[in-house]
């Protein structure tokens, strides 16, 4: 354990444990390993009727007190300011996941009781973190209070992108990609054979585009399975896309999963289909298991998959094998089936593109990295 005298932090984030994305694994890992490291760290989340208000999980205190009984979020800003206010001695840092209502209470903490705030963004492009306040009634008080937080952690270009659009400081961003646990997730001794999703089965992760281009590949006779781990609002609209293109019986429906780790080691493809990301967890642990992935070009995927070529000179409906994995374009089935077909084909390209990522994820994208780069932005800041 460090023994280092670190800032006490809190986490504020809009839903944590058990309820599961990856926002809220990245703040539970996070937070384990900084207590771990001997830093102060607590959560405060949302409000879930039938959870606790006050728990422990994995020796951080969790408390569920932000309330949204008001349609302009007026008393849900009021329950995170009475809470920051009540508690304001047990804390140095404040860390909010996201631009959201919870920004403008952590601001006043700044303003009159000199806490440091740290915002971390959650995603780019058309389901991030400025997108999703658009339809918000104080969307402009948002931001404003944003631009003021000691340090904005972005973990892609685009991320960045949109920061500067949206007048940020520059000298207040600070890159700190996710990371993986290395030591956890590792290949296989015996390679799997299937194809597997995991993540959300909401419209941003595309996982309709994946159906689809599947389908095509069914038709050509390959006997590889469909693994599609998560769950989500179009789970049941999936199911049935699933029998209307007659593939239900390559396709296993597995739900939520506290063990996707299985799921890695039965695959031989990784596919990532979204419309929008941040840097993918979902996407670090399939790399770090040593297998091919399918991304699209979003958020930090191009990085990851090091993709030797701009977007803008892909054609639609083809794909660019880079040095660690296949690209497509969002929205493109066509694309993704030839990707498919070819990973299926050439196992000893499979093998290639899944060993580079996996070294490339252990020297640059470590658990143990991410946590050390957040506690010395703490300790700069306390």
């Amino acid at each position: 354990m460090n023994t280092q005298k670190s800032p006490r932090v809190l986490m504020i984030i809009g839903l944590y444990h058990p309820i599961v994305g990856g926002a809220e694994k990245v703040c539970q890992a996070l937070s384990k390993s900084l207590y771990q490291r001997g830093v102060p760290v607590a959560v405060l989340t949302q409000y879930i009727r039938g959870l606790p208000d006050c728990e422990v999980i994995d020796a951080i205190p969790v408390h569920r007190r932000m309330k949204w009984w008001h349609p302009f979020g007026i008393a849900y800003m009021l329950s995170v300011l009475l809470f920051l206010v009540r508690y304001r001695r047990e804390y140095e840092i404040i860390q909010c996941f996201g631009i959201f209502l919870f920004i403008p209470p952590a601001l006043l903490m700044q303003y009159f009781f000199k806490k440091k705030v740290v915002l971390r963004l959650l995603c780019a492009g058309p389901y991030g973190d400025f997108a999703n306040i658009e339809g918000l009634k104080f969307k402009n008080m948002l931001i404003a209070c944003a631009r003021r937080a000691d340090r904005i952690i972005y973990m892609s270009a685009d991320m960045k992108e949109e920061l500067l659009q949206h007048r940020f400081a520059e000298g207040k961003l600070a890159c700190i990609p996710n990371g993986v646990d290395t030591e956890r997730y590792v290949p296989s001794a015996a390679p799997g054979t299937h194809i597997c999703f995991v993540g959300r089965l909401e419209p941003q992760k595309g996982p309709g585009y994946l159906l689809r281009a599947f389908s095509n590949i069914v038709q050509e006779s390959f006997t590889a399975k469909l693994l599609m781990v998560g769950d989500g609002r179009q789970k049941s609209l999936l199911e049935e896309l699933s029998k209307h293109l007659e593939i239900n019986d390559q396709v296993v429906f597995a739900g939520f999963s506290d063990d996707v780790l299985s799921y890695y080691r039965q695959a031989r493809i990784f596919v990532l289909p979204s419309l929008s990301e941040g840097m993918s967890s979902a996407l670090l642990e399939a790399m770090s298991c040593g297998l091919a992935v399918i991304v699209t070009w979003v958020g930090a995927s191009e990085e990851l998959v090091g993709a030797e070529l701009s977007g803008n000179d892909l054609p639609r409906g083809h794909c660019h094998i880079g040095k660690r994995g296949i690209m497509i374009h969002p929205h493109d089935e066509k694309a993704l089936a030839e990707a498919l077909r070819i990973l299926l084909n050439d196992a000893r390209l499979c093998k290639n593109l899944g060993n580079r990522a996996r070294e490339f994820v252990m020297k640059s994208y470590s658990h143990a990295t991410m946590v050390r780069s957040y506690q010395g932005l703490y300790n700069s800041l306390g």
